[in-house]
């Protein structure tokens, strides 16, 4: 207290977590389990569901949904569970390099999916919901995290 009885106000708190990274974490999260799906009915292993909207077999089954022979939805169970992996750490340890590198994927992962939806709008002629939905997952992603790495150097 000070000598006029009043209380002086307490510092903040130095490290103070930034919440961004639990937040890219879910959509990473969510994006894995999509990508795990597709990746999971492209094995043979179950049925796709794709609702009123799309062709999802269609797409699932394409020449374009594999690289080299691997599945595209296996890549993309890799990138988000990667991403996942490297947001937890930028959330524990904020700031770390780690985080350009996970920014860098995740952005070459938007473009990708931008490249495979282009490829299900102009070339196969179907779409798949769960393709576009992680589309969206990623490029969100990508825009949040470039968006935090762009402050935090300012």
């Amino acid at each position: 207290m000070s000598s006029t009885g009043r209380s002086q106000p307490q510092p903040a708190k130095a490290a103070v977590r930034a919440r961004w990274p639990l937040g890219l974490l879910g959509l990473s999260l969510i994006g894995a389990g999509i990508s795990a799906y597709l990746w999971r009915a492209k094995a043979g292993e179950m049925s796709l569901i794709c609702g009123p909207v799309g062709d999802c077999v269609t797409v699932n089954a394409s020449a374009y949904s594999e690289v080299l022979g691997v599945p595209v939805a296996l890549l993309g169970t890799l990138m988000y569970t990667s991403l996942a992996a490297v947001l937890l750490v930028e959330w524990r340890r904020p700031g770390t390099p780690l985080s350009t590198v996970g920014f860098s994927l995740a952005l070459a992962g938007a473009l990708f999916s931008l490249y495979l939806t282009g490829l299900e709008a102009f070339v196969i002629g179907a779409y798949c919901i769960w393709c576009l939905t992680s589309w969206v997952l990623i490029t969100v992603i990508a825009l949040v995290w470039g968006r935090a790495l762009r402050r935090s150097a300012a």
